[in-house]
């Protein structure tokens, strides 16, 4: 559903009404199994993540770092593929599950489906919003296209490197936030959030018209304080992933709800 309908935008409205900011874990799907996945985002659901941007492995994944990258491995040995976590979302779905999902794909997986069927697939699964790390904004029409027709939110970038012109091109390309690159590089690094990452999110933050989430490298309740200074929403991604694989399946649901309360007090 779009609009108003959109449990991403929805949520996000939700919290700028309140003056609010949030925290959005990631999860490489089928990392400990796909039930595990969906017990994952039930346990972050019932303790208050604002969305989860659900990753599908993929075999060149050029923009992960090495934990993600083996999470990923992970789940394709399992036999995960991409038809297999969108049945898992919409059994979440039809158990009740209402937690806002980003579904984060490179493009191979979604351009053997075509545009239109795998944006449509997305949705009648559950998810709101795409977000396809290794598509640049200038091919991203048709993508946006077939989004938009299905009720998703199609997710842009903005990074360190780019210049006034193209954050604004991006920031109107997407709907329901604007991912923000903490630093250059990939997935899993810290971030150092120094006078120019400050002024580069508080830049961004000023000309975007929607809201920004801020991602990379973001991995205690201080990085996260740091991140909402200047964004609604910090993403986490290698720290939680690292949590749930040291806790292992049985045990994932519970570390990954005391972990998102760790990091919550950063909002505090």
């Amino acid at each position: 559903m779009s609009g108003a309908g959109n449990r991403l935008e929805g949520r996000l409205a939700e919290l700028r009404a309140a003056g609010r900011r949030g925290v959005a874990p990631y999860l490489t799907a089928g990392d400990g199994g796909l039930a595990t996945t969906v017990a994952v985002l039930a346990a972050l659901e019932e303790a208050g993540a604002a969305c989860v941007e659900l990753g599908v492995p993929f075999s060149d994944p050029i923009a992960d770092g090495p934990v993600l990258q083996a999470a990923g491995e992970r789940a394709l040995a399992a036999g995960t593929s991409l038809g297999a976590i969108l049945d898992a979302l919409a059994g979440y779905r039809a158990a009740g599950g209402e937690l806002p999902v980003a579904l984060m794909s490179y493009a191979n997986p979604l351009l053997r489906r075509g545009w239109e069927a795998a944006c449509a697939a997305a949705a009648a699964a559950g998810a709101d919003a795409l977000i396809v790390p290794d598509l640049p904004l200038e091919e991203s029409g048709e993508m946006r296209a077939a989004a938009a027709a299905a009720g998703l939110c199609p997710i842009h970038f903005a990074a360190p490197t780019s210049p006034v012109e193209r954050l604004r091109a991006a920031a109107a390309a997407s709907r329901g936030f604007l991912y923000v690159v903490g630093r250059t590089g990939v997935t899993g690094s810290g971030t150092t959030f120094d006078a120019a990452t400050r002024a580069f999110l508080a830049r961004v933050a000023a000309l975007s018209p929607i809201p920004t989430a801020v991602g990379f490298g973001i991995r205690s309740a201080a990085d996260v304080r740091a991140a909402v200074a200047h964004a609604d929403l910090a993403i986490v991604g290698s720290a939680m992933v690292e949590r749930l694989h040291a806790a292992g399946p049985a045990a994932a649901p519970a570390a990954a709800a005391a972990f998102l309360a760790e990091l919550q007090e950063g909002l505090r």
